[in-house]
């Protein structure tokens, strides 16, 4: 005699499994959308990342302070240093920003493009809280022929930047710090998170 209670037995272990297999489905359906949310629908590794959140201006500053980079010259370049470059670096070393300034000038004037100059008078600027001018001298290293400077020029702008509370303009010049692959790529990399 055959056993009816047999396929109901079956029915209801396939109907159960069913409704465990239907809530598990939903659950991983649920969870997939709560972390799109996250983590940003549709982001890839490349994708430009959300429109920057507020941060607070007090943290800018703090973000934008730097320390005098130091002035290390190659061997060439310190053989071809005029007098006038090397009082002013004197004063730079020493953190005498102000008397740095006007021999900065006075050579940059003389030798517009003589890089070092502009660099370091751009340096000395934002030090001196003249951020403006500061930044004018930055951008006019990143646009003369490729040298050295470049890179730090980037990143000292993307500071000056920060100040400015301009975060989409520090973040492109972070970037392009970053894509030269120089001695500050991790401080820029690690700025660029800071403000992202």
């Amino acid at each position: 005699m055959i056993d009816k209670r047999a396929p109901r037995f079956w029915f209801s272990i396939y109907a159960f499994t069913a409704v465990i297999m239907c809530i598990a489905v939903g659950v991983f359906a649920w969870l997939a959308s709560e972390s799109r949310k996250e983590a940003g629908e549709g982001r890839t590794a490349n994708a430009r990342p959300p429109a920057h959140q507020r941060i607070p201006a007090e943290r800018l500053q703090l973000l934008a302070q730097f320390e005098a980079p130091p002035y290390s010259p190659s061997p060439s370049e310190q053989a071809a240093a005029s007098p006038r470059f090397r009082k002013a670096l004197d004063s730079y070393s020493t953190r005498d920003y102000t008397k740095a300034i006007s021999e900065l000038q006075a050579l940059a004037a003389s030798q517009p493009d003589f890089v070092p100059a502009r660099f370091y008078l751009g340096i000395c600027l934002l030090l001196t809280n003249d951020r403006a001018a500061g930044m004018q001298q930055l951008r006019a290293v990143i646009a003369a022929p490729a040298s050295p400077y470049r890179e730090p020029a980037h990143f000292y702008l993307a500071k000056a930047l920060l100040g400015a509370g301009d975060l989409n303009a520090a973040s492109e010049q972070l970037e392009a710090a970053i894509a030269m692959h120089g001695e500050l790529e991790k401080q820029a990399q690690v700025l660029l998170a800071q403000v992202r």
